[in-house]
């Protein structure tokens, strides 16, 4: 099979040889279904300037499609989940597995490209499908190589043995790079590694990105001495070692340890070499997306690098600042050298979509980018992380919606200010909530993100800051609710007592919100007995679901919102629900409002003869429940949205 060099125009600048790279962006990060990350384009944005050929493989999105084979969503509906113990057909990954069962062309449009990443509609689902699957290895999986044989990895173990490596690898592959963003990929990349190393022992495998970046050095060097199928790790900036890797492999060497930034075994010892600078992105080459990958997504959002690290990296909380070791901690691009790239992407790809690729969008930044867009008058749009900061003002709001943001991700977190101040954050309340009610008035949507239990925040702080964003919730698109963890790599993890934590195993409630546990600093807040704790977190999401994700609810005028006369046919929404039968119950889970009612076994019997979509009256119900039953029993179906009218079609029943 020939290596692909289809993911954009390139001007080599050295002379090619031989062999080329594939790039493995691996399971399981069920929020990147429907979505190209953008870890591998950089990567062979970069080799193709270099005249290196490349060739992309996201595996997380063909693992979506491996979940979605009829035989395992048949076993997954009846709450049979491959290698997990247990029969659970009440989980919502039972519900997920009944439901696509019958319609997974919802998931497709009709050319049948993806539409995993739809906010609204059905597409939640194979999110809930995936996620009993994900691993979020502890520090035995670094030195136990039997749990890779065991029954938990028994999926990815099939899905690869089912992609038939052997015919997929190039036969000129020199390195295999897998990009490990996400903790939840680990276990997956060193499977997929040894898969590799099984049929290709010739072809050396390197693992990179911030889940290896992140990881400590001792817990890397246990790696590496137990996996002997990684050959090396790439920490921190990953073009240049990289490139050096792939020509010691082409060249038939193999001398990891001598390239800047990389870990590897010699002599039986790792050694872990010192990172060099990493490229300003003003160097970067454009990103190259593969056409062939681009093609099965609807609604293609392109991500491109506006920056590395943070401009503010004040934040005692963050990891993301220490992603780039050796090199400055912020590096921002132009905004020439952005909308060059910008340009080249539209072009290329006639693209109008973009996600800037960033920490925090600097205003100076936005300013002048969004500026450069009305200018140039592109008909594009984007949308990009940012935190609050004075001087995104209402003007500069303002000039950023007309130039096509659709949206900013904000994380605000809280707005205590003195928790604020604790944790270094910009911004204070009387700020965050200045900026809450401009952008508003500007026409910019806002999806904020918010950590209720920041180090040292008490019960009273936490409900004071939930009272302020309720305010202002009809300012703000959505809320996103996260627990805090604290992290080892962070300056939270290296000096826990500063911020009022007890060091202490299995202390924290909700800890591995982050999925990556071999970061995870245990710890005791005692700012908050557990029993508030978890009050304050079932308060902040009952709020984040009752505002922020109704807009990913909506059904549409499909449905009755009134009650129907007395002989007006109706029936059960059939296609949009999953009825499960439990004892006598019904336990309905209507898929579009993403909401679970359970209907007493008095009114499930009752109901028996139109679970199949029958149309129905009101007289009829009447007949069966009585006056008052009949009428109580279509109130809570209308309130429920499970009624639709009869003449809206008659799908397949409901059922299970």
């Amino acid at each position: 099979m020939p290596c692909s060099n289809e993911s954009g125009p390139a001007e080599p600048v050295a002379a090619r040889g031989d062999g080329c790279v594939v790039l493995a962006f691996p399971p399981l990060v069920e929020s990147s279904f429907g979505r190209y990350f953008p870890s591998t384009t950089v990567l062979a944005g970069f080799l193709h300037s270099r005249g290196v050929r490349t060739h992309q493989w996201d595996l997380n999105e063909e693992f979506a499609l491996h979940l979605l084979d009829s035989g395992h969503l048949t076993e997954a509906g009846a709450g049979r989940l491959v290698g997990l113990d247990g029969c659970h057909p009440e989980e919502m990954s039972a519900v997920a597995g009944r439901w696509l069962a019958r319609r997974r062309d919802a998931l497709f449009d009709e050319d049948g490209r993806h539409t995993f990443a739809a906010e609204s509609g059905p597409a939640f689902l194979l999110s809930a499908l995936a996620q009993p699957y994900l691993i979020d290895p502890e520090a035995e999986w670094l030195t136990d190589a039997a749990l890779m044989r065991s029954e938990r990895t028994l999926i990815y173990r099939a899905y690869y043995a089912s992609l038939d490596l052997a015919s997929r690898l190039p036969a000129e592959a020199r390195p295999l790079g897998i990009s490990v963003p996400m903790g939840p990929q680990l276990v997956p990349a060193l499977l997929l590694a040894e898969a590799v190393k099984r049929i290709r022992p010739d072809v050396r495998t390197v693992l990179g990105g911030p889940t290896l970046s992140l990881m400590n050095e001792s817990d890397l060097a246990r790696l590496l001495e137990v996996h002997h199928q990684v050959d090396a790790v790439v920490r921190f900036d990953g073009e240049a070692p990289l490139l050096a890797l792939y020509q010691q492999a082409a060249a038939g060497e193999w001398r990891p340890t001598e390239v800047r930034g990389v870990s590897a075994m010699a002599d039986g010892e790792t050694v872990h070499a010192l990172p060099a600078p990493g490229l300003h992105p003003n160097t970067l080459p454009p990103a190259a997306y593969d056409p062939a990958l681009m093609a099965r997504l609807v609604g293609h959002e392109m991500g491109i690098v506006q920056a590395r690290g943070c401009y503010w990296g004040k934040c005692d909380y963050c990891d993301f600042v220490e992603l780039y070791d050796g090199s400055p901690p912020y590096r921002g691009r132009s905004v020439q050298s952005f909308m060059a790239e910008l340009e080249h992407q539209v072009r290329t790809h006639d693209v109008r979509h973009f996600e800037l690729i960033t920490e925090s969008i600097p205003p100076a930044f936005a300013r002048r980018f969004s500026q450069a867009v009305l200018d140039r008058g592109m008909d594009i749009t984007w949308n990009s992380f940012a935190m609050v900061d004075r001087r995104f003002d209402a003007e500069l709001l303002q000039l950023m919606v007309r130039a096509g943001c659709e949206y900013l991700i904000i994380g605000m977190e809280t707005t205590n200010s003195r928790v604020l101040k604790l944790v270094h954050k910009s911004a204070d309340r009387q700020e965050n909530l200045r900026f809450i009610r401009e952008a508003h008035r500007a026409g910019m949507k806002l999806r904020i993100n918010l950590i209720p239990d920041l180090p040292s925040t008490t019960l009273e702080e936490a409900m004071e800051s939930l009272r302020d964003v309720a305010e202002l919730a009809d300012c703000v698109e959505s809320f996103t609710v996260f627990p805090f963890e604290a992290t080892r790599s962070s300056e939270v993890g290296r000096h826990p007592e500063r911020f009022g934590l007890v060091v202490r195993d299995g202390g924290s409630v909700l800890a591995n919100q982050a999925q990556y546990a071999l970061n995870h600093l245990g710890n005791i807040d005692p700012a908050m007995t557990r029993e508030e704790r978890i009050g304050v977190h079932r308060a902040f999401k009952d709020f984040a679901i009752g505002h922020g994700s109704a807009h990913m609810r909506r059904t549409g005028d499909e449905f009755l919102d009134r009650l129907p006369g007395e002989d007006e046919a109706f029936r059960l929404a059939v296609a949009s629900l999953d009825v499960l039968p439990r004892g006598d119950e019904l336990v309905v889970t209507h898929i579009l409002r993403r909401e679970r009612t359970v209907l007493p076994a008095v009114v499930a019997r009752g109901l028996g003869p139109w679970l199949d979509g029958t149309p129905l009256t009101r007289r009829e119900l009447t007949d069966v429940y009585g006056p008052a039953g009949g009428a109580a029993v279509l109130r809570q179906l209308v309130g429920a949205q499970m009624l639709t009218a009869a003449t809206a079609g008659r799908p397949e029943p409901a059922l299970a």
